[in-house]
């Protein structure tokens, strides 16, 4: 079933919560006397519906909970605050203890389960009812022959009708001490003896529904307060009212029969019989004449009415046709400017999208050339570097080492300031370190001048530090340093290294 359907099939067929607030007040007597019998005044209502009953019982000081399955339906107790949430009823009950409620209330609920469901609930709230607590199930009156045969079966929810004696009888067979039966929507009328009855009287003046009031054992003392709710008649059954408008039709048969022998009576003779037909036929000629102008009156109302009720109809027609037309018209516009603006939407993506792989594809090229000249500089690098530690191995290279000494030495002199002749030594002395170690010959006899001569030595250990540190500082500042083999370079190593990242910055520019 949809979302919603019930709550507004209960909202046009049930009848307005105030109705039905009004309707619910009857039952208060009987649970009034469990305040005087229990401290707490707990309850439990079964399809709780939209919450009148659950706004009642608050206001009258008890503490209900209702439990319902339809969402709309707890939507409106929600509105109101009620205590209300989303279960079963069965379920609601089995989660219960024993003995404990004081009353168990379920209004059309008993209609719309099966029946070994509903002998199951019964059975469930007799469990949980404490001594003296009431079970009160109201279900439409299938006694009511209108009920019964036709405005039961509005509700497609619905199952069977349920006779009142059938839920009486199940309520004392599961073990209630007591069960009545409550008739009260009645017409008021209808419930003193001396009013007449009519046949629709009979047909649908049964209340519309009734319900049944189990109360569960408890002691004499404990029942005695219920004896006088109990002991009450309420409302007229359908065979009351049939006995009722037997009744009604007999003293009318006889009363016609009384006129009839008193007519006799008074014309028995001939003149007094042609005088009541004379009378009797001005009668009817009075009487037509009557009929056939209200007759004319009531035509001619009639056909005004409908003319005007036709009038405001076409009226109403062609303006709602043109307020269709209006909105079919605005709709229309509004659905073209979305799609002109769709497609100018598409056509900005597709420019988008050209430009982007155009931008990619000469993103690409550029990137294929830049790596095509970087690896070109590489392998010249790679090879100026085999030709450079090729020199250094050579055998000239290492032969030629004291003569390109000696010069340096020559120059020496001519160096500007002690500074320059500082840098000098800091230069020669590492060079010099290394080539005396890779001779052996000369190796031992200036290791034994240098033992003969501390403060000489000395002075030589502090040159080849202080050249150390230096070279570690212009490591550190120069950013080409060990980029080709991640090594430390000499002076002229790194001037070729920087000469081939210049050409290689040139060409990608």
């Amino acid at each position: 079933m949809d979302d919603g359907f019930y709550r507004a099939f209960e909202d046009r067929y049930r009848g307005s919560r105030e109705l039905i607030t009004e309707r619910l007040k009857a039952y208060l007597p009987f649970l009034s006397p469990l305040k005087s019998l229990y401290q707490d005044h707990t309850i439990l209502d079964l399809g709780c519906g939209r919450g009148e009953w659950l706004e009642l019982l608050v206001a009258e000081g008890y503490a209900p909970t209702g439990v319902d399955l339809d969402e709309g339906m707890l939507e409106a107790c929600q509105a109101l605050n009620l205590p209300a949430r989303n279960v079963d009823a069965l379920t609601a009950l089995k989660e219960l203890p024993d003995n404990s409620l004081i009353a168990v209330t379920g209004f059309h609920i008993a209609e719309h389960i099966p029946f070994p469901v509903l002998q199951e609930l019964v059975a469930e709230a007799l469990r949980v009812l404490r001594p003296a607590g009431l079970l009160i199930l109201e279900t439409p009156n299938a006694e009511s022959l209108v009920v019964g045969t036709n405005s039961f079966y509005l509700d497609p929810t619905h199952e069977r009708p349920l006779p009142n004696l059938l839920l009486s009888f199940l309520a004392e067979h599961a073990g209630f001490a007591k069960s009545k039966i409550v008739r009260l929507q009645e017409r008021a009328e209808l419930r003193d003896d001396e009013n007449n009855v009519g046949l629709w009287d009979v047909l649908s003046g049964t209340s519309p529904d009734y319900a049944v009031v189990g109360q569960k054992q408890a002691l004499p003392e404990q029942l005695e307060a219920f004896n006088a709710v109990f002991d009450a008649a309420y409302g007229v059954s359908l065979d009351q009212l049939a006995v009722r408008y037997d009744q009604a039709l007999e003293r009318r048969l006889k009363g016609i029969e009384g006129g009839l022998a008193t007519a006799r009576e008074e014309f028995v003779t001939r003149d007094g019989l042609q005088d009541l037909m004379d009378r009797m036929q001005v009668h009817h000629a009075e009487q037509i004449a009557l009929l056939q102008e209200r007759f004319s009156e009531t035509t001619e109302a009639q056909h005004q009415r409908f003319s005007e009720e036709a009038e405001a109809l076409q009226l109403r027609f062609n303006a709602e046709v043109m307020a269709q037309q209006q909105r079919f018209n605005q709709s229309i516009l509004s659905l073209q400017q979305h799609c002109s603006g769709l497609q100018t939407g598409m056509n900005n993506v597709q420019q988008s999208y050209s430009d982007a792989m155009a931008q990619t594809e000469q993103v690409r090229a550029e990137l294929n050339a830049s790596l095509g000249n970087a690896h070109h500089w590489y392998l010249r690098a790679t090879a100026y570097e085999q030709q450079l530690q090729a020199v250094h191995s050579s055998t000239s290279w290492r032969v030629t080492a004291p003569l390109r000494a000696l010069v340096k030495a020559m120059h020496w002199p001519f160096q500007s300031g002690k500074s320059a002749a500082g840098r000098t030594l800091r230069k020669v002395v590492p060079h010099a370190r290394l080539w005396v170690g890779r001779r052996p010959a000369i190796h031992r006899p200036v290791i034994a001048f240098l033992d003969r001569n501390p403060r000489f030595t000395a002075k030589l250990r502090q040159l080849y530090q202080q050249a150390a540190h230096a070279e570690a500082v212009h490591n550190a500042a120069d950013p080409q340093h060990g980029v080709i083999d991640h090594a430390p370079l000499t002076e002229r190593g790194r001037h070729i290294e920087r000469a081939l990242m210049q050409a290689m910055t040139k060409d990608q520019n």
